[in-house]
């Protein structure tokens, strides 16, 4: 008889383990951390997160092979990059880049030792719109650019460039910054 009462016992608690178990990986406030996502609502406005301090986003740097047809802008900067990414509104070339932006961008990149990745280089008015730029903006006239530095925090990137002579405008939370000539 005890023999029985022991299965009985052993096999309810087995029942409630499996069943508790079961309700707490069921429950919609489980996520393994693999699979942690922040649900969010489209109700509610969406604050940017503030990036810690000397934050630096791991942009990615392009794809290999790393095209090197075409004129060259400077040593480490290919004319294409600084072209118009827009949809076809444009062929590419809107404005011609100034030479002035090209060399300091170039004298950026040596001074920090390291790649810096364009973002936006001459824009169309219609891709300017697209992106928010300012109606009159330095990169409808090729005077200004888009730019990270891989590893390298955007606020380090800016301080960089306003010790040569630049004129910066910092994107913490996207981790960009902004450069341009007013000549």
């Amino acid at each position: 008889m005890k023999t029985i009462h022991k299965r009985i016992r052993q096999s309810l608690f087995l029942t409630i383990f499996i069943l508790v178990t079961c309700v707490f990986f069921s429950s919609p406030n489980f996520r393994p951390e693999t699979q942690q996502t922040q649900v969010s609502d489209p109700a509610l406005p969406q604050e940017p997160e503030t990036p810690p301090d000397k934050a630096v986003i791991d942009h990615p740097l392009p794809e290999d092979p790393i095209l090197t047809d075409g004129p060259w802008a400077s040593a480490h900067f290919l004319m294409e990059e600084y072209a118009c990414d827009c949809a076809g509104y444009c062929d590419g070339w809107p404005a011609g880049m100034a030479p002035e932006l090209l060399e300091q961008v170039e004298a950026l990149r040596c001074a920090l030792g390291q790649p810096l990745i364009i973002t936006s280089g001459v824009r169309c008015e219609a891709r300017n719109a697209e992106v928010g730029g300012i109606e009159n903006s330095w990169h409808l006239s090729g005077h200004a650019a888009d730019l990270y530095c891989p590893g390298v925090p955007y606020d380090e990137v800016a301080a960089t460039a306003r010790a040569l002579g630049l004129g910066v405008i910092e994107y913490p939370y996207q981790q960009f910054d902004h450069v341009e000539i007013w000549r």
